[in-house]
């Protein structure tokens, strides 16, 4: 369930030469994803997410490389991109860290646990441009999360994280439920400035729309 898979060879792509681009739109059709609950989980004082972004072979992802921002049209289905992500406290919120993942899906009852060995490794809280008052973390765990919503069903992911903050950690199991959904009304997703801009600069200082 979490192997690689190959992405989509179908590319709409746009140059930005010019420093003040403003980005690019990529019109699309259909979107199978999931969706959890917005507020987020609280850990140590701040609030930590699990989003998803659809990778199956009908396109629905884009790149970001060198000077060209490229997007693929059509239906944007699973296997899907994940991470975990966390938003605290500037100059108080410092690491986030995923120990473990379970995964369990509700129609095909598959139930498997992330390999330990490609977690671990920790996200830095840096300041959020918009808001310097407040940090994120993101966290994109390895590989792809190889689950479809429509043959799967509903997605019940546990993860053991922790968060450390002025030097304390905390580490705690928490559950995420995502449940199945599709947006047939046709999508514009839209490049941000910033994220023209960024390229070449950290990718967690960007914003990144097409996440669920």
């Amino acid at each position: 369930m979490h192997g690689i898979a190959v992405r989509t060879s179908v590319w709409l792509a746009c140059a930005a030469f010019a420093s003040g681009l403003s980005g690019c739109g990529i019109l699309v059709a259909k979107k199978h994803t999931y969706l959890g609950v917005s507020r987020g989980l609280p850990l140590n004082g701040a609030t930590v997410r699990m989003q998803v972004k659809p990778e199956g072979e009908s396109g629905g992802s884009y790149a970001l490389s060198a000077m060209v921002v490229s997007a693929a049209a059509g239906t944007m289905d699973g296997p899907f991109r994940w991470r975990f992500t966390a938003t605290g406290v500037s100059g108080e919120h410092e690491r986030l860290i995923v120990h473990r993942i379970e995964t369990r899906t509700s129609k095909s009852k598959r139930h498997e646990a992330y390999p330990m060995e490609k977690l671990g490794s920790y996200a830095e809280f840096r300041p959020i441009k918009s808001d310097p008052a407040h940090s994120r973390a993101r966290f994109e765990v390895p590989g792809l999360l190889l689950v479809k919503p429509r043959e799967d069903g509903a997605l019940d992911v546990r993860a053991l994280v922790s968060i450390v903050a002025r030097g304390r950690r905390e580490s705690r199991w928490l559950a995420f439920h995502m449940d199945p959904t599709r947006k047939d009304q046709r999508e514009f997703v839209f490049f941000p400035a910033e994220i023209v801009k960024g390229i070449g600069t950290n990718p967690a200082d960007w914003d990144d729309p097409a996440w669920d």
